[in-house]
C-alpha cells in the first residue's frame, strides 16, 4: 500500500513532511516519479547520536526511471550541512553533504545479475513494495558520515596534559632510586 501519493512529472502535490512516506519503489520507477523535499534532521532518529544538535535540515530529491533495457532505477541526491559531534573537543563541526547514489531495483524474487553487481557507479537494492523513504535516506547519510568526525585543528576541553607540570609518578621514581 501507497501512504504517500506517487508523484509524476507533473509533480502532484503530497505533504510537506517526508516522515510516513512509503512507496512501492517499481511502481515509483514505472511512473516516472520525483519527490523533492527538505527533511528535518530532528525527523531522523538514527542520527540522534552523531549529531550536536538536531535544527537544520537536508535537501532530498528521488527520482525513479525504467531504462531502455526495462531496468528500473533510483537515483537519491541529498544535500546539506548537518552538525556533528566532534570527537576530540564534543563541540559542533558542521558537516557538509552532497550525496549522489543510483540504486538499480531488483524485483523480488529476480537473480541480481553479475555485471550489474560489478558496476561501481550504482549499488544494487531489492525492490520494496512499502520503501520507508525516511528510512532510504537515513541510511545514505549514515553511509557518508565520518566514524569520528572532528575539526581540522582544535582543542581538547581537558587542555594539553603536557601543560599540568610535572608527572606525579616523577616523584615515585626519585623515591625508587633512595
Amino acid at each position: 500500500m501507497i501512504t504517500s501519493t506517487v508523484l509524476s512529472r507533473e509533480r502532484r502535490a503530497v505533504s510537506d513532511s517526508i516522515a510516513g512516506t512509503v512507496l512501492d519503489c517499481l511502481e515509483f520507477a514505472r511512473n516516472g516519479g520525483v519527490l523533492e523535499r527538505r527533511v528535518e534532521l530532528g525527523e531522523m532518529p538514527r542520527l540522534a547520536d552523531v549529531l550536536a544538535t538536531s535544527s537544520g535540515s537536508l535537501a532530498v530529491r528521488l527520482e525513479g526511471w525504467r531504462d531502455a533495457e526495462g531496468k528500473s532505477w533510483l537515483q537519491l541526491d541529498v544535500s546539506g550541512a548537518p552538525v556533528l559531534c566532534c570527537q576530540r573537543c564534543l563541540g559542533g563541526v558542521e558537516f557538509p553533504l552532497d550525496i549522489s547514489s543510483r540504486l538499480r531495483l531488483i524485483a523480488p524474487g529476480e537473480s541480481w545479475p553479475d555485471d550489474d553487481l560489478e558496476d561501481d557507479s550504482a549499488d544494487a537494492m531489492e525492490a520494496d513494495e512499502a520503501l520507508s523513504v525516511l528510512s532510504l535516506i537515513e541510511d545514505e547519510v549514515l553511509l557518508a558520515l565520518p566514524i569520528a568526525p572532528r575539526h581540522e585543528k582544535c582543542e581538547s576541553p581537558l587542555g594539553d596534559a603536557r601543560e599540568q607540570g610535572p608527572s606525579p609518578f616523577a616523584a615515585l621514581a626519585s623515591l625508587k632510586k633512595k
